[in-house]
């Protein structure tokens, strides 16, 4: 075999080619660096597409009972997310143009979301890109209907992003409104920087963090909540004592009536005071509300079965404080920081069972009425109504009385002589 010979021009072209190739690829890195401002030592941790992820954080509340939203319930309804990217400080003069109603539901063990949208790399100088980060839940994909949310901000104009919400007299319909905003603690960007957060405030101003690092949402209830209770004070003066002969208390219908209520209120996501609703009612009336219990709507526990035998009425009012509503249900109502009074009327009856009568049982229906005042309604607090019902035994005493001494009268009759 011959020995190839060298192409010298050949190899003059190859080096020449690398030459042209490392020169493009420093002017690529310089150029990279200006235009992002980020040092070299930095450049890259920046490079790397950054996913957006979220976290979720409830706090426990005084609103924390049975069938609000707490984290296995967010969990199942999922959020919503608003977020806005400008360059620059949020104003609130773009419209949502980074997500609109995005929901975030939970793919055990994580929260998840599509499309799946990436921190912006424009971290320096007067162009750098921020995002700013709202939140609520319960998640609806389309707001309607007369009660619950029944409106959101549609995004086509500049602004924060807003929820209404229509209070309503049906417990089945009753949603605990949250909202999300930081949770507090120090965001560090991919810059060396840290964006100043504040827990109780929304995320304002994000830009682009080390990798792993989650947009984690605080929760807080939005609207106030109004429970019934009810115990029993036999014989006694305050609640307690024992029922005789298995006489039963039960309850047929509670109305409660509110006035001086705003029944409809605009949620604004973008709170300016640290934990605290930012509700706007402008355009709104207040309203005498009537809220009525009844049927299904009570406990069973406390529900009266209709005319029958206390034997087979349920276990009733008892000495011991039972809830009224039906397990799971409350009322939401929007806060209200100045005193609140409630009338409450409740029907009740109270059931004996006695084989001396016809129908083997007494029932004697009563129908009470009293006002309550709270000093305020605040949101995210949990408020009751506890009504006591006191029973008095009918009780019979026999006494033998003697007689008084009387006139004693002459009467002129006939006589015989």
């Amino acid at each position: 075999m011959g020995t190839k010979k060298f192409d010298n021009n050949l190899y003059k072209v190859m080096k020449r080619n690398l030459i042209l190739s490392a020169l493009a690829v420093l002017a690529l890195v310089a150029c990279t660096k200006v235009e992002n401002h980020v040092p070299v030592s930095e450049l890259e941790a920046a490079t790397p597409a950054v996913p957006m992820n979220f976290g979720i954080y409830m706090p426990q509340t005084k609103a924390g009972t049975g069938g609000v939203m707490d984290n296995a319930k967010l969990q199942s309804t999922g959020f919503g997310v608003f977020a806005y990217v400008k360059a620059g400080n949020y104003d609130g003069s773009t419209q949502p143009n980074f997500m609109y109603n995005q929901k975030v539901g939970f793919d055990n063990p994580d929260w998840s979301y599509s499309p799946v949208k990436y921190w912006p790399n424009q971290l320096g100088g007067s162009d750098a890109q921020k995002v700013s980060f709202f939140a609520y839940a319960p998640y609806v994909e389309t707001a309607g209907g007369t009660e619950g949310i029944v409106a959101m901000y549609d995004g086509s104009t500049p602004g924060d992003p807003t929820v209404t919400y229509k209070v309503s007299d049906d417990l089945d319909k009753n949603v605990d409104l949250v909202w999300g905003v930081s949770n507090g603690g120090t965001w560090e960007n991919v810059a060396g920087s840290t964006n100043p957060v504040t827990e109780g405030l929304p995320y304002l101003d994000l830009q682009k963090p080390r990798v792993g690092t989650k947009v984690t949402f605080k929760f807080f209830h939005a609207l106030a909540q109004l429970n019934l209770t009810a115990v029993g004070a036999y014989n006694v003066l305050t609640a307690g004592g024992t029922p005789k002969d298995g006489v039963k208390v039960t309850i047929k219908e509670v109305v409660l009536t509110i006035p001086g209520m705003y029944d409809r209120g605009v949620l604004n996501l973008h709170n300016i005071a640290a934990k605290t609703p930012l509700w706007d009612f402008s355009g709104v009336s207040s309203t005498d509300m009537t809220l009525t219990v009844s049927g299904t709507k009570l406990h069973t526990d406390v529900l009266d079965a209709g005319a029958r035998k206390a034997s087979l009425q349920p276990a009733g009012v008892t000495a011991s404080e039972k809830p009224v509503l039906a397990a799971g249900k409350y009322f939401t109502l929007l806060p209200k920081s100045s005193p609140v009074t409630i009338g409450v009327r409740i029907t009740y009856y109270v059931t004996t069972d006695d084989s001396n009568l016809a129908d083997g049982f007494s029932r004697v229906e009563n129908v009470i009425s009293k006002s309550v005042t709270f000093p305020s309604f605040k949101a995210g607090t949990s408020n009751t109504i506890r009504m006591v019902l006191g029973l008095s035994e009918v009780s019979l005493a026999a006494e033998v009385v003697d007689w008084n001494t009387g006139e004693t009268l002459e009467v002129d009759l006939p006589k015989n002589e």
